[in-house]
């Protein structure tokens, strides 16, 4: 197994959590509860949706119609067949694949965007640039990033973030950042300790056991750095989490 892409076994990682992010039901909901009323069946699109927790999330929380976008088959096929297993028909559910940054839609089609985890693959000004488009005028547009909370972070931590995404902001830059892409803040919120842990890390250290396991040590190096990164977080509390923005669409 010395010859394993390294990428196929951290999507085999992934395609053994719950969600393919920090984040929860609850942080879900914290940030939905947000918005003005939406419409009473409104078009929705879930970009970088992973196996689609909170597309199922958003489906609970409307009577819209959700599109779930993202590019990896593997994630896109388990959420269909989670659609099919909780009788969710197309009308109320579209599976699409698709690059986040040459989306295909028409142009104001959506009455809120929602991503999870995601923008950063773009960065998140300009992510925020490229989708504002797709909705409506004064629809809604509502992300999680990962986000300093503090002007002092360890030395630890500013090294990993610096390498790993060396763009990532603060939250009073991200709104900054948000208002110049075009949008006009509603809210935002921390996602806590709890939303890392219950569906993410904590069932990703299980699954890490689970793969050293089967995989040895052709897995060792990807797995030894998502454990790194769990440490990281378990080391440094409070210096960063991922946050909800809640934006409106100005025009």
């Amino acid at each position: 197994m010395s010859d394993l892409d390294p990428f196929k076994i951290f999507l085999d990682l992934q395609l053994g959590l719950p969600r393919n992010g920090p984040g929860s039901r609850a942080a879900t909901e914290a940030a939905f509860v947000m918005l003005p009323p939406l419409p009473d069946k409104p078009e929705i699109a879930d970009l970088g949706c992973g196996q689609g927790a909170s597309a199922f999330d958003l489906l609970r929380l409307t009577n819209g119609r959700v599109t779930a976008v993202d590019l990896f088959e593997p994630f896109l096929e388990k959420l269909g067949e989670r659609a099919e297993e909780e009788g969710i028909g197309e009308d109320r559910l579209t599976v699409t694949r698709g690059d986040m940054e040459a989306l295909s839609f028409e142009e104001a089609a959506f009455d809120l965007i929602w991503s999870e985890g995601a923008i950063y693959l773009l960065g998140f000004e300009h992510g925020l640039e490229a989708w504002r488009n797709f909705l409506k005028p004064g629809g809604f547009i509502a992300v999680s990033e990962c986000t300093w909370l503090t002007a002092t972070p360890s030395d630890e931590a500013r090294a990993f973030w610096e390498a790993a995404y060396p763009t990532m902001g603060t939250i009073a830059s991200n709104c900054e950042a948000a208002v110049r892409a075009g949008f006009e803040i509603i809210g935002t919120h921390v996602l806590n300790e709890d939303d890392w842990w219950a569906e993410y890390y904590t069932p990703m250290r299980a699954r890490i056991a689970e793969m050293r396991a089967t995989y040895g040590e052709a897995a060792e190096e990807v797995l030894a750095n998502e454990e790194a990164e769990i440490a990281l977080f378990e080391n440094n509390p409070g210096q960063y989490s991922y946050v909800f923005y809640v934006l409106r669409r100005k025009g």
